[in-house]
C-alpha cells in the first residue's frame, strides 16, 4: 500500500465505531496519549500474545512499509493496536477481534503453510491485498483485518513522527501567490 493510499483511509480510519462518541479532536488526544503511555513503558503483550504479535507486526509492516519515511512498525503502531484494543475494547469485541486474528492467521497457514509473520514481503502482500476492502463479522478473517487495519493506520497516523511530518507538508506544492497580475 503506498502512502497515498493510508492518507485517503485516514478519514474511514478516525471513524471507526468504537470512537464515535469522541470529536476528532478527542480522538487525536487519545492517540497521541497512547503513544506517550508506550514511549513511557507501557507494555504491549496486554490483549494479545507475543504469537499474535508478530502477525500484528507483519500486517503493520505490509499496510504501511518504510520507504523515505518511517513505517507502522518504526512508529510503534502494533503496540498501540495492543494498547488500544486491551483499554478500549468491551471484553467481547476483544475476543472477537483475537479470535478473528487467528483465524486470519489460520487462513494463512492454508492458502500458504505459514503464518502472516513467517512469510515473505510479497506472498504477505499478496495474502493481504486478498482480503483487503471484504467486511465481515469482527470475529472472521475478513473482519479482523479490517478493524486491525483501521487501527493500524490510526496509531500511524497519530504517532509524533508521522504528526510531525504531515504538518509540516505542504498541501499543494508549489507556492501561491494570489495577488499577481493575470
Amino acid at each position: 500500500m503506498r502512502r497515498r493510499d493510508a492518507l485517503r483511509i485516514v478519514g474511514a480510519t478516525l471513524l471507526t465505531p468504537l470512537l464515535e462518541p469522541l470529536t476528532a479532536e478527542e480522538r487525536w488526544e487519545l492517540g497521541a496519549s497512547l503513544h506517550r503511555r508506550i514511549r513511557h513503558g507501557a507494555q504491549p503483550g496486554q490483549a494479545l500474545t507475543a504469537a499474535q504479535m508478530a502477525e500484528v507486526r507483519a500486517l503493520a509492516n505490509t499496510i504501511i512499509p518504510r520507504t523515505e519515511t518511517p513505517g507502522a512498525v518504526d512508529v510503534g503502531a502494533p503496540e498501540f493496536v495492543d494498547l488500544l484494543i486491551s483499554e478500549w475494547y468491551a471484553d467481547d469485541d476483544k475476543a472477537a477481534v483475537v479470535r478473528g486474528l487467528d483465524a486470519l492467521t489460520e487462513r494463512c497457514r492454508g492458502e500458504y503453510g505459514k503464518s502472516i509473520a513467517e512469510l515473505d514481503e510479497d506472498s504477505r502482500r499478496t495474502f493481504a491485498l486478498s482480503i483487503d476492502g471484504k467486511r465481515g463479522e469482527l470475529s472472521t478473517p475478513e473482519g479482523a483485518y479490517a478493524r486491525l487495519k483501521e487501527n493500524i493506520v490510526f496509531g500511524f497516523m497519530t504517532s509524533e513522527p508521522i504528526a510531525k511530518l504531515t504538518s509540516t507538508t505542504p498541501i499543494r506544492p508549489g507556492r501561491f501567490d494570489g495577488c499577481v497580475p493575470i
